[in-house]
């Protein structure tokens, strides 16, 4: 695993600019067409009951050391597997557009300029892993993987499960998420729905190539966009063990991403502390 491109990260962090992003309230509308689709389907009981981790991985084309962040997620996932969620968020100023040449391609939106901004300290490349033990809380890469091995020898207060269907011929993505709780949670419990984008070639900065200027470079886990918005919508109030819920919702496919190769990764977290309680993912089309 790479971590050696790390060791200087702090003192990068202290040179990327701190961008301050208000946020927006974006409108969501997602409601399911039972009319179009029929009746959401039923899940049976829950068969995954350990706790999965969220890795959001705060990255950008302009970030040298952002590649070597990007190899240990993807070691991370090689070892977790559908324990582990990883999405890509790219903001900030190293994600900045060129007008010509290599970086032409705008990689953020408003879902991740959100996040981003969450940050307590704002810099490239930084994570959350579950958003714990605050929404601000920010870890440099070579500390993900004990908090995922952390997370992960845990049990699911709320085991999720998902469904997809797409609708080609009217260009709808079916969503179905159910959770089964394993243990009383009280409090409101928010569901967020991501959409993501793997394969797509273009150009990064590496400070590890050669040249430092990678014109095909394959970005994974690319945050496209929120189907709950960023915030995501009510999912259970003062939940009691045994209690079960479930959220079904139709989404308009963007034709400008492969839906062959993308992903839906969704988490159920705590609205009063924003940790995330669990998190689960499925390809689109798989």
């Amino acid at each position: 695993m790479k971590k050696t491109a790390f060791l200087l990260l702090a003192s990068i962090g202290l040179l990327a600019s701190c961008d301050v992003i208000e946020d927006p309230i974006i409108p969501v509308s997602t409601n399911y067409d039972a009319a179009t689709y029929g009746p959401a389907p039923t899940f049976g009981p829950a068969t995954d009951l350990t706790r999965n981790a969220l890795v959001e991985d705060f990255t950008a084309h302009q970030c040298g050391n952002c590649p070597d962040a990007a190899i240990i997620a993807e070691d991370l996932e090689d070892t977790y597997g559908e324990d582990i969620a990883v999405v890509a968020v790219h903001s900030g100023s190293l994600a900045a557009t060129n007008d010509e040449g290599a970086f032409t391609t705008d990689w953020t939106n408003e879902v991740s300029d959100i996040y981003y901004n969450q940050l307590d300290f704002q810099a490239n490349p930084l994570g959350r892993v579950n958003r714990a033990p605050t929404l601000g809380t920010f870890l440099f890469p070579i500390e993900w993987e004990p908090e995922v091995q952390n997370i992960v020898s845990q049990d699911a207060a709320v085991a999720l499960q998902i469904a997809t269907n797409y609708s080609s011929e009217n260009n709808e993505v079916n969503i179905h998420v159910n959770g089964q709780f394993q243990e009383a949670i009280s409090g409101n419990l928010k569901l967020v729905v991501l959409v993501l984008e793997s394969h797509i070639i273009d150009y990064q900065l590496n400070y590890s190539a050669d040249p430092e200027i990678v014109p095909d470079y394959e970005f994974n886990h690319v945050l496209r966009d929120g189907v709950t918005g960023p915030f995501g919508l009510d999912f259970s109030n003062n939940a009691n063990a045994g209690d079960e819920v479930q959220k079904n919702y139709t989404y308009e496919w963007n034709n400008e991403w492969d839906v062959d190769n993308s992903s839906l990764v969704a988490f159920v977290y705590d609205n009063t502390t924003g940790e995330v309680v669990n998190v689960v993912k499925t390809y689109i089309t798989e």
